[in-house]
């Protein structure tokens, strides 16, 4: 791989939520601009209540797709922040639960192309409320409280005694998609070990 350097940096946007710098970078012996988004890292969590056997989403407007979404927790890391801190403040503010156990799932770039943002994605579980959620300052969000998960980021929810259910609400963006795979295929892991184990243990 041949060599880079950064030989240029100008400061082209500083807002509210990130920056915008637009780089050149010299490549070998090309020479290339391109803008970088700086908005700090982030964490995510996909939150599951060990009392009421539910996950728990939330469901907020998203200006970069203009409309509502249902999503994982997630937020920004603040100053002086761990992620596993930005996880139990993030869990409080917008869905109003203690953290009881949480386990880092993976670290990732979310838009190397043209963003700096990491995310650590976490899963959790909770059983304690501690507040209403909701949010704080200009966020609205409402609490989605989910029965089953499906691959490829299907959500189920309202599974009736008799087990119907209704149909699935598809997640659109690449957190959730991931954290609900993550669930998933852990779950079904777990199932096929146990199937496994109590198989070995009939035939000795």
């Amino acid at each position: 791989m041949e060599d880079y350097e950064i030989i240029k940096r100008i400061k082209k946007y500083s807002g509210t939520k990130f920056n915008i710098d637009e780089i050149t970078v010299k490549f070998g012996e090309k020479e290339f601009k391109s803008e970088v988004v700086d908005r700090g890292n982030c964490i995510a969590a996909i939150v599951y209540n060990t009392i009421t056997k539910k996950y728990i989403f939330v469901e907020q407007y998203r200006a970069g797709v203009d409309g509502m979404m249902v999503e994982v927790v997630a937020g920004g890391i603040e100053k002086g922040e761990n992620p596993q801190e930005a996880v139990k403040r993030e869990i409080a503010e917008e869905i109003g639960y203690k953290v009881d156990t949480i386990n880092h799932i993976t670290d990732c770039y979310l838009s190397p192309g043209g963003s700096t943002e990491i995310m650590a994605l976490f899963y959790v579980e909770v059983s304690e409320k501690i507040g209403e959620g909701g949010g704080i300052e200009d966020e609205i969000i409402n609490v989605i409280e989910v029965d089953e998960l499906g691959l490829n980021g299907s959500i189920f929810t309202n599974v009736s005694e008799d087990g119907l259910i209704t149909p699935p609400y598809r997640l659109i963006d690449a957190k959730s998609i991931m954290a609900v795979n993550y669930v998933v295929q852990t779950n079904m892991m777990k199932s096929l070990w146990g199937t496994l184990s109590d198989y070995k243990m009939k035939s000795l």
